[in-house]
Formats: C-alpha cells, structure tokens, sequence
C-alpha cells in the first residue's frame, strides 16, 4: 500500500522491488553456518538483528526515481535477516529438542508467530488510514526498536559456552530416561547407534 498510494508505483515496479528481500533471503541462506560459527547462535542472531534493522530505516523514506534503491536495499537486508533467524532458530530445536516432541514444539511456535502476522496487518492498514502510509512505516518499524533493548539486556551466550550439564529436559519438558536406550544415547552425545 505504501509503494502503491504514497510512492506511486506500479505493481510491476512493486513486484521487482520486493524481490529485493527475496535475493536477501538466498544470501542469509548461504550466510548462516559460517555467521553462526564465528559469533554463535544466540549472539549472532541478536547482532544481525541489531544491524539489518538499521537498514529497515531505510524502507520509510523511499521516494520514486533513485530512492527507490533505498526501498530495495532495506528489504536486501530485512531478507537476510529473516533468513538466517529462521536457520538458526530452526537448527536450535531440532538440536535441543527429542525427536518425539519437536513436531509440537514447531507447531506451536509457528502458531504464535503466525498469528501476529494478521495483528500487525491490522494495525498497520488502521494507522496508515489514520496518519498516513509513511509515518505508519516510521511509527511501525519504530516499535520493534525496545524489543532490541530487552536482547541487550539478556544473558546472551554462544551455544559452546553451555556448560556441560545443559539438560535438554529443562527446555523440551521430557527425561532422557524415559526414552529407548539408542534415543537416550543420542541425545545424550554417546555413540550409541
């Protein structure tokens, strides 16, 4: 709506920007094992987080003729950024999470981050109605900026730094003694298989 009403665009000229996230999320593929082995996950993800959504800022001011770049440039980044958060994020349950209840925990995850999706539509086609397109973008981009703050503050470790003791358990809600011995022996780190 934004690219249509406010800059003017067409929708093939819409269509070509947007690709511009799609290009970012083949590059954050290709980026996310070496970028998560040098910084590990949890930092890596906060740092790429913290840097991709400066260039979010970008996005707002957007005109027609040369800045549209800065429309294809923002998406290019916000496209490796989700990218690389959903590799990592994914590779963090299928490694911390038994088998048998992986499907739930992905089902239930996704639930939550999906429905959300409809509620920020909501509310930013309401707010756009309201005080305009561009300032709906400043003032919806702006919003995410104290969620930044709150993953400063964690405790944020890189995975190798969990101590040796880390229990699955604790997280995924199941003992390694309940499970079959090859089961058991797996998420345990042994060789058993």
């Amino acid at each position: 709506m934004f690219l249509v009403r406010t800059v003017g665009l067409n929708p093939a000229t819409v269509g070509l920007l947007l690709t511009s996230g799609s290009a970012g999320g083949i590059v954050g593929a290709l980026l996310a094992n070496g970028f998560s082995r040098r910084f590990g996950t949890a930092r890596g993800l906060l740092l790429l987080q913290a840097a991709t959504a400066l260039f979010a800022l970008l996005m707002p001011l957007t005109t027609a003729g040369p800045e549209l770049l800065l429309f294809a440039t923002g998406g290019f980044f916000v496209g490796i950024d989700l990218s690389v958060a959903n590799i990592v994020v994914g590779s963090f349950r299928q490694t911390y999470c038994p088998p048998h209840l992986l499907g739930r925990v992905v089902a239930t995850t996704m639930m939550i981050n999906h429905s959300t999706i409809p509620v920020g539509s909501l509310l930013g086609g309401v707010l756009g109605d309201a005080v305009g397109y561009r300032p709906a973008m400043w003032i919806m981009t702006g919003l995410v900026a104290p969620c930044w703050l709150i993953l400063a503050m964690s405790p944020m470790r890189r995975e190798r730094d969990l101590p040796r003791t880390y229990e699955p358990e604790r997280i995924c809600g199941t003992s390694l003694t309940n499970m079959s011995p090859s089961l058991s022996a797996k998420w345990a780190g042994s060789s058993g298989e």
